[in-house]
């Protein structure tokens, strides 16, 4: 059973780059979430910012300002926003259209856990999902 579910990981997480998550280290719903991350099988890299470094990171990746979130996690030039589910991570991971997926901050996200919906954000456009 084990080696099942291997072979069936490695194909949707285990050969995707690393995500560099930023974020403030004030903020203790941020590594909680990286943490639950990394047990669905993604490699983070944390990486503290100051509040003013995290929004000019934000800015440059031209996050909409109604989607921002508490951290910012980067894969391959595109971003990670909020508290995103791990669906919303491996889509971005697989379209390379994608400039990015977001989630809204939400009870969910204060405990560090995943919020339900999020948005796939294309160029001028964001549609929402809701697994």
């Amino acid at each position: 059973m084990r080696w099942f579910l291997i072979l069936f990981l490695i194909p949707l997480v285990g050969f995707c780059g690393e995500i560099i998550a930023y974020y403030s280290p004030s903020c203790s719903c941020c590594t909680s979430y990286f943490s639950k991350l990394e047990e669905e099988g993604f490699k983070i890299r944390r990486e503290k910012k100051s509040p003013e470094e995290l929004m000019n990171i934000k800015s440059q990746l031209k996050i909409p300002p109604q989607l921002r979130s508490c951290h910012t996690m980067v894969y391959e030039g595109r971003f990670i926003e909020g508290h995103v589910p791990p669906e919303g991570v491996k889509r971005l991971i697989k379209d390379e259209k994608l400039k990015g997926v977001a989630s809204l901050h939400g009870k969910k996200s204060a405990l560090g856990g995943f919020e339900d919906s999020y948005y796939l954000v294309r160029e001028n456009q964001a549609l929402e999902v809701k697994p």
